[in-house]
């Protein structure tokens, strides 16, 4: 018997780096959960922040984030209603994987 494998976070930054700027931009990510496919667009942005309401999801995406990334990610308990950011902080905003 043979089993499907699929890794939809790999698929979707494929299709993020085809069709989205994310090469050396500054990335946000709504509803980041424990960062998966934030630290998958760390490899090409420039710079990461990914907002998740669930402090433990953002524990989470801290501690599984790895060296080579802490310089370019940070991680942030908060919700998309009620961002802290500056404008104009971003190049990009992703929300995906998050209703």
């Amino acid at each position: 018997m043979r089993g499907l494998r699929t890794d939809p976070e790999r698929l979707e930054v494929r299709m993020l780096v085809g069709r989205a700027r994310l090469r050396g931009a500054r990335v946000l990510e709504i509803g980041c959960g424990d960062g998966r496919l934030t630290r998958r667009i760390a490899g090409t942005a420039r710079a990461v922040v990914g907002v998740d309401p669930d402090g433990e999801r953002i524990a989470r995406a801290k501690r599984l984030t790895p060296a080579r990334h802490r310089g370019r990610i940070q991680f942030e308990v908060g919700s998309g209603e009620d961002l802290r950011f500056p404008n104009r902080s971003f190049d990009l905003v992703l929300f995906s994987w998050s209703l």
